[in-house]
């Protein structure tokens, strides 16, 4: 799950709201509702529209003489000719601080406030969504810190007077959605391996789930495909023109994918409606199972707050690995500064989990090694469980005035595979200040 920061974090330990548990997908183009209404339900999905299953609506809002307008409600409000229109809302807000339209300027967290305040009324006959125990935003947004960083702030501000102060606020992107949605599957189909495709107005998005059991806790890697040949999306009034070029490039798309074993297929999004995958699903048919939704991210969503209400038990079991997550657990045996066992016993200090997104393995630590001894760093492969021992000669280093020395280690990852460590003489103090000699290794470790 995408890290939280600090302040979120805290907000979190102290909030402890209501039983409701909502799951929120924000697309560029759609959102999504699910909620869990009461401990021990299962999640459902929030209608957008009064008749049908329609569950997905669009990111749009719309400003008509003073008043806001969300969704399909949006959609029919912008045809007016003095109305504002504000598309892809979310998306906006990531974008851009202010923007501009009919004269006039607007705080984009301000239009993602309206627009997901307008949204929540879509639950009003489950329960007081202000009133949530907890909310979990799923997004499109890579994993990337910096864009992270920006969506909690910009969430926090736009949610501010939408939920309890007891509220707890999370974020996670969409592959960890689909992790924890097929989590829920009691026949785990996923594990023989999965294809997921998303096709909405902006272009196809796909991820291939794989699972390696040869370790314990099991790794789940989810890797990013390039579904490039694909259309941009016609609209679904003028789909029927286009469904040959749609499955003749959805066919192809597949084709590049037929060396990945698969049981179980999942299209979504508003592309695959209109019935057009005519030869391209014979061919996800003769892999395995095939299904079809609009709500399955916030459906996982609701999934993952159930999970962590319970413990995650049952997550636990699993580990989740994105194209962008390091794949080793790295930690060493050493004595520590601060540290106040009998003797300055060696303990083991662990500095990053397998998981971990590769822009956050950033990390510092203080050691006391003994006189001559080099630092030996233990990296443990999440898939085959295998312990790789990384020495760095520090002995030199390690030899101080007093017969032993304080050494900084500093740990970075340069990509999911490239573990950079340097160790710098920090000395003992300022009575014995340390030479500033440093050590660099760096280890490939795929």
């Amino acid at each position: 799950m995408f890290e939280k920061p600090e302040f979120i974090d805290r907000i979190n330990r102290e909030n402890r709201g209501g039983s409701l548990l909502l799951g929120i997908d924000l697309g560029r183009s759609y959102a999504q509702i699910s909620l869990c209404p009461g401990e021990g339900l299962s999640p459902v999905s929030v209608k957008s529209r009064p008749k049908g299953e329609i569950y997905a609506f669009p990111a749009l809002l719309a400003l008509y003489r003073n008043r806001y307008y969300a969704g399909y409600d949006a959609e029919t409000i912008v045809q007016l000719p003095e109305a504002v229109s504000f598309e892809n809302v979310f998306a906006l807000a990531m974008e851009q601080d202010v923007v501009t339209a009919g004269g006039r300027s607007y705080e984009t967290w301000e239009l993602l406030h309206h627009f997901l305040r307008l949204s929540l009324q879509l639950a009003q006959g489950y329960g007081r969504a202000d009133r949530a125990g907890a909310v979990m935003f799923t997004t499109y947004l890579p994993q990337d810190p910096v864009k992270q960083e920006r969506a909690y702030k910009i969430l926090a501000r736009a949610t501010a007077q939408l939920f309890s102060k007891k509220t707890r606020m999370y974020l996670q992107s969409r592959q960890e959605s689909l992790f924890h949605f097929f989590l829920n599957d009691q026949e785990k189909l996923w594990r023989g391996g999965a294809l997921i495709f998303d096709y909405q107005k902006e272009g196809m998005a796909g991820w291939y789930c794989t699972v390696e059991g040869n370790t314990a806790p099991w790794s789940v890697h989810f890797t990013e495909l390039a579904p490039e040949r694909m259309p941009k999306l016609p609209p679904l009034e003028e789909r029927a023109q286009y469904s040959q070029e749609l499955d003749g490039a959805f066919y192809g798309v597949l084709r590049k994918l037929e060396d990945k074993p698969c049981s179980l297929t999942w299209l979504l999004g508003d592309g695959f409606k209109g019935d057009w995958a005519v030869q391209s699903l014979d061919i996800l048919l003769d892999n395995g199972r095939v299904f079809q939704g609009n709500n399955v991210y916030s459906q996982g969503a609701c999934l993952t707050l159930i999970q962590m209400e319970d413990g995650e038990e049952e997550a636990g079991d699993y580990l989740l690995l994105n194209d962008t997550d390091i794949r080793y657990h790295i930690g060493l045996n050493c004595r520590r500064q601060g540290l106040l066992t009998e003797n300055l016993a060696e303990e083991y200090v662990p500095v990053f989990q397998a998981g971990t997104h590769v822009g956050r393995c950033h990390d510092r630590i203080y050691v006391l090694p003994q006189k001559g001894e080099d630092l030996i760093v233990l990296a443990q492969g999440a898939r085959d469980g295998v312990i790789r021992r990384l020495r760095v000669p520090t002995g030199e280093l390690a030899d101080g005035a007093l017969g032993e020395n304080r050494l900084l280690v500093e740990f970075d990852f340069l990509n999911i595979s490239t573990l950079r460590i340097q160790v710098t003489d920090a000395g003992l103090g300022s009575l014995l200040p340390g030479s500033g000699r440093t050590v660099t290794e760096t280890f490939t470790l795929d």
